[in-house]
């Protein structure tokens, strides 16, 4: 019995994972067209300046939020007290900290030579507040797995975000249309969380809530300050150093790779948090669910990231017009870099289900130092070298996290490389097959070398996925079983 609730365990979050991350990239697809359509009308500096302010916003964001959604997830009492104590610590500290960025913003400015960074970071700040108000809302459908009401304010941000900026890019609006795009998306999010999942304070919270919040917060908000510092200090630091040409460049050199792989450690992170907090007094089982999503985030996304390598060339040349060309390489490096990044929320999700906020922050210390150095040594040489560094930042990231651990919890070697293997085997198995079909295509047209390589990607990963990972199929066919089952 205890065996079968284990796989119920494992088999239920696949499926909600493999349904919301679905869900999820449908809507971020609205996101993407959105910025192949802006890409025509704006110009690499213009997206370079959004980048910088999304850059300062990302870390105002972290700070703001004090990992209280966190908090509120994995709290097993007093769940009304501690959701109210939420809404008020967020309020707080997100308007506190909006009216620092814009009395900051003039600083700022001038440190980029950039004037009009003066006049966005205001604006784009009024987010930070817009976000607050909905924390405890967005928590709830989390904490409560209900991910398809969840689904609804993330499609109301991407449309209306979407939207708004290209019309206002179309009459010619520069990069007031990213920034006023990104307002309204925030609104559109607020109003339709509300909608899904009505809440209103109805307890007083005392001062135990409070303490435990800022005990639980303030270790969690360290470890994602400094995991966030890979994909926001190489912005800012492009931005001064390179300019926001170049920042532009390898602003939209992530975005692919972001939507396909970034995305699912949010959508993931909705199913393995929870459920893990669920099953955290069974060590045992905690453990086996542990390495059951290590192996199906590893399937998924060294696939995903594996794929968008192959195919990069002939995609970019399909989208884009030639001035962003330059981008292909870093989107390269940066879909591998980002499938491997994703495998430490994994750990980061198991650390915060165990309530060990202050280990994550230990093991986010220790690599503190090769983020910031190696970042810093790579920016001078180009996007390319600092798409580079981000790969090898995500596997230091990824053995730290082992080895804590490995010494805490006494996660295996040998199965932490067995839940690996069959990602790695895929993923390597279905790149060979797309560059020897796209080779062998022998044509000058992008779109058929991308359909090609496309194509032959997808059934040399379906046929190895098949061989090394047979109980993906069994448990796709068990759910179909099901479904007929209830239709009839």
């Amino acid at each position: 019995m205890v065996d079968k609730a284990r796989s119920d365990n494992v088999g239920d979050s696949v499926r909600n994972a493999f349904w919301a991350y679905l869900s999820f990239f449908s809507t971020k697809g609205l996101k993407l067209i959105s910025i192949v359509v802006l890409a025509w009308y704006l110009e690499p500096a213009e997206f370079g300046t959004m980048a910088i302010c999304l850059a300062i916003m990302g870390y105002f964001e972290i700070i703001s939020q004090f990992g209280m959604g966190a908090a509120l997830i994995s709290t097993r009492e007093k769940v009304e007290e501690t959701a109210s104590a939420v809404l008020l610590c967020g309020l707080l500290f997100s308007t506190s900290l909006a009216v620092l960025l814009w009395l900051a913003a003039g600083p700022i400015a001038d440190w980029y030579g950039d004037p009009l960074l003066a006049d966005l970071l205001p604006v784009i700040a009024i987010a930070l507040v817009i976000r607050a108000l909905t924390t405890v809302n967005m928590n709830f459908l989390v904490r409560e797995l209900r991910l398809k009401a969840k689904m609804v304010p993330d499609v109301s941000r991407g449309l209306a975000k979407g939207l708004i900026s290209i019309l206002l890019a179309v009459l010619g609006f520069g990069v007031w249309s990213l920034v006023l795009g990104h307002l309204i998306g925030a609104i559109a999010a607020t109003v339709a969380a509300w909608i899904m999942r009505p809440w209103w304070p109805t307890r007083r919270p005392d001062f135990e809530r409070f303490r435990y919040i800022a005990h639980f917060g303030a270790h969690l908000i360290g470890a994602q300050t400094i995991n966030a510092t890979p994909r926001l200090l190489d912005n800012l630091l492009i931005g001064k150093i390179l300019g926001a040409s170049a920042l532009g460049i390898y602003s939209l050199a992530y975005r692919i790779p972001e939507l396909g792989i970034k995305s699912f450690t949010n959508v993931a992170g909705f199913v393995l948090h929870p459920v893990m907090s669920n099953i955290q007094s069974d060590l045992d089982s905690l453990k086996t669910y542990y390495y059951g999503a290590l192996k199906y985030c590893a399937l998924l996304m060294f696939g995903t990231g594996a794929g968008i390598a192959v195919v990069a060339e002939p995609l970019v040349h399909v989208l884009y017009p030639p001035r962003w060309y330059s981008m292909i390489v870093p989107m390269q490096l940066l879909a591998i870099g980002f499938a491997v990044g994703t495998l430490n929320m994994v750990p980061g999700n198991l650390l915060k289900a165990l309530s060990r906020t202050d280990l994550m922050l230990k093991v986010s210390l220790i690599n503190l130092p090769f983020f910031v150095v190696l970042i810093w040594f790579a920016v001078p040489h180009g996007i390319i070298a600092v798409a580079f560094i981000q790969v090898i930042l995500a596997i230091i990231q990824f053995l730290s996290h082992y080895l804590f651990l490995k010494n805490r919890l006494d996660i295996s070697a040998r199965r932490t490389f067995r839940a690996l293997v069959p990602g790695v085997v895929c993923a390597a198995a279905a790149s060979a097959m797309a560059l020897i079909a796209q080779n062998l295509s022998n044509s000058d047209s992008d779109v058929i070398r991308l359909t090609v390589g496309a194509a032959a990607f997808a059934l040399a990963f379906l046929v190895s996925l098949r061989i090394t990972a047979p109980e993906v199929f069994k448990q796709i066919e068990q759910r179909w079983i099901r479904k007929a089952g209830r239709a009839a």
